[in-house]
């Protein structure tokens, strides 16, 4: 099913809108009927041996099998054999965030630079004898009340490296004069001449400097009036992209992007759609990852602060 994988598509949830009942089988005509809407002919001989195979002694096709023989394989040069069918490896984006404590505690900083966030100030306030460490529960509800967008495993690699001896506390002070240096150095009494460096946290228009400073600045413009477009008539555009994602991979083709803007009248230029596509490209190169760049419109179209 090399298609079903390409176009990121739920083969299974095809199949149960067929299988009322819940009993992961379908008649033939509903399975050829399924498979032809997910793009794939099967001729009357094709769908008799499927019948043979994968069919139960009333004749209907059970159709869990039959999707788990046709995941798609992947196949190493000079790999062994076995005798044994590999399994489908996805390649996708990862949501569990980042993969290594410098890359997430980068993270944060950056979040803190732009918010102008003091979090000593907040862990102290379950703190009042300044033992330098609180309980896990408080040191995650303090981070969720500073709305740092950090996903569930971030703040379980979190807890875990700055965690106390005792299981159930965190170091939050430790944590936060990590963080402080952002802002101050600590030694200034002792040399008070010392020059301190500014931080700089990155754009969050282009975070991975993937466009020049000319097309970073006609992007800004291009946002900015889409946004106020959108904050003036009151769009959830988001939506319109989900309704398209059957799949809910976060992904939708280029040509899908700008049918979605020009029905809902949102103007843009080739440059400008050019410049979407650079910005916001998903793993494949047709498709736009259409939940980052709902992330960045909602900041200017004043749905969220930075």
């Amino acid at each position: 099913m090399f298609l079903i994988n390409r176009e990121r598509l739920n083969a299974k949830s095809f199949f149960q809108d067929q299988d009322r009942h819940n009993h992961f089988k379908v008649s033939p005509k509903q399975f050829r009927q399924t498979i032809t809407l997910l793009g794939v002919d099967i001729s009357d001989a094709e769908l008799c041996s499927i019948v043979k195979t994968y069919g139960n002694k009333l004749g209907d096709i059970e159709y869990l099998p039959f999707l788990q023989d046709c995941a798609c394989l992947k196949y190493v040069i000079n790999d062994p054999y076995s005798g044994s069918k590999s399994t489908y490896i996805p390649y996708d984006i990862d949501f569990r965030g980042s993969s290594d404590v410098a890359a997430l505690m980068q993270k944060i900083r950056d979040q803190v630079k732009r918010g102008r966030i003091r979090l000593g100030e907040f862990f102290q306030d379950h703190d009042p004898l300044r033992k330098g460490t609180i309980e896990a529960t408080k040191f995650r509800t303090t981070m969720y009340a500073q709305k740092l967008q950090l996903t569930k495993e971030e703040y379980q690699k979190l807890e875990d490296y700055y965690r106390d001896k005792d299981p159930l506390m965190i170091r939050y002070f430790d944590f936060n004069e990590d963080i402080e240096g952002i802002f101050t150095s600590k030694d200034l009494e002792k040399d008070p001449r010392k020059t301190l460096s500014t931080y700089c946290a990155p754009s969050i228009l282009d975070p991975k400097e993937v466009l020049t400073k000319d097309e970073e600045a006609e992007l800004m413009a291009l946002m900015q009036r889409v946004g106020t477009d959108v904050r003036h008539r009151r769009l959830l555009i988001k939506p319109f992209f989900q309704d398209k994602d059957k799949s809910h991979s976060g992904f939708v083709s280029n040509t899908r992007f700008r049918s979605i803007f020009d029905n809902q009248k949102l103007w843009i230029t080739d440059r400008e759609y050019y410049l979407i596509n650079k910005r916001f490209a998903a793993k494949a190169a047709n498709e736009i990852n259409y939940v980052e760049f709902d992330h960045v419109m909602r900041l200017f179209s004043g749905d969220r602060d930075v």
